[in-house]
């Protein structure tokens, strides 16, 4: 093992929740973070919300004062035509953590990389391949940056959970579930605060305003539904869908169409009890453990909270911990798909639709 760099922990992705645990475990552990990107991403991601409780793991971050810096904009009502046509409103007040904020979340993932560089953290980009052995309770990575070895070896890979799925270990997806979205442009801040969620007889929607004279404006069906492939294709003709929406049509009226983009949003779930059978020293954080639907809207602060977790079970000594981490992600998990489940069977007066009964 000579030839193979030491680390205490490798982390393979450097997404939210792989750059949230390489910042919390440092200085005290040397963290080396993989990444397949060679550039930070310039896109735009969606996923921009966080709920007040975040502000907690922000703080264990040092983030804090960055964050409130940086424009994020606070979470406003949420406003919904689900259960019935009528709109319900729950307004952010109610929430005893705080309402929580729209992000910039270019922005926020480049606070994260700072922060972690910052730390202490090495930064491998441009990580195009890596093959993976255990041995003598090592982790040896021989990746097209040079080779390494760690006792810990955390997947950070998001939704495709790709380095626990070349690990052998088996992911529950089964939810064809599509999220088109698309970034439009306002030409003056909205003074319109509020999430709006819509329900209709192939899915559903949301559209929310973002720092910087942003909207999100998204829809969510079923990926093998023949309207999916026009509404890639055509901005117009999935804004024009949105209209007929009174909920959504009021806060979308004077927008242009803009680039439509698409990607799997269902339901993705490691089994979390797998975990140990790869060989000791394993973690999964963020996405690659569980990747929720965006009906939850818990996506990121999930990211966030999985990296803490992972952190105090490495502080821990990991052989010891693993179980209680489990078991809390386990935790995790049951009361996540009680919530969905529950939420899902809403919308009663799209009972006989096939995406609705396809999630009964």
């Amino acid at each position: 093992m000579a030839d193979y760099r030491p680390y205490d922990v490798v982390i393979v992705g450097a997404g939210p929740a792989g750059l949230a645990l390489g910042s919390l475990l440092r200085p005290e552990y040397r963290v080396l973070v993989l990444e397949r990107r060679a550039l930070p991403i310039r896109s735009s991601p969606i996923g921009e919300s966080l709920p007040g409780a975040a502000a907690v793991l922000l703080q264990r971050l040092n983030l804090m004062a960055a964050f409130r810096d940086a424009g994020h904009r606070e979470r406003g009502a949420a406003v919904s035509v689900w259960d019935n046509d009528k709109p319900f409103w729950r307004d952010a007040i109610q929430d005893p953590a705080g309402p929580g904020w729209y992000l910039d979340r270019r922005e926020f993932e480049q606070m994260l990389r700072r922060r972690a560089q910052d730390a202490g953290v090495t930064l491998g980009e441009g990580c195009k391949q890596v093959d993976i052995r255990h041995r003598q309770g090592q982790w040896l990575l021989d990746t097209t940056l040079g080779s390494f070895r760690a006792p810990v070896l955390v997947d950070a890979t998001g939704r495709s959970g790709h380095l626990g799925r070349r690990l052998g270990l088996r992911r529950y997806a089964d939810d064809p579930l599509l999220c088109l979205y698309s970034f439009l442009d306002q030409v003056a801040e909205s003074q319109d605060a509020t999430m709006r969620i819509q329900a209709d007889a192939r899915g559903w929607w949301y559209t929310v305003p973002l720092p910087h004279g942003q909207r999100v404006l998204a829809y969510h069906m079923d990926i093998d539904d023949p309207l999916s492939r026009q509404l890639l294709r055509r901005p117009d003709a999935l804004l024009a869908r949105a209209r007929e929406h009174a909920l959504l049509a009021e806060v979308l009226e004077g927008l242009a169409p803009a680039r439509v983009r698409g990607r799997p949003a269902g339901t993705s779930l490691l089994e979390v009890d797998q975990l140990p059978k790869v060989g000791s020293g394993f973690l999964a954080i963020g996405d690659a453990l569980l990747a929720f639907d965006p009906l939850a809207s818990q996506g990121l602060f999930h990211s966030l909270a999985s990296a803490a977790s992972a952190a105090k079970a490495i502080e821990s000594g990991l052989h010891q911990s693993l179980g209680a981490y489990q078991q809390e992600m386990q935790a995790v998990s049951q009361r996540y798909l009680w919530h969905l489940k529950a939420s899902y069977q809403g919308p009663r007066r799209f009972s006989q639709e096939a995406f609705w009964q396809r999630r009964q």
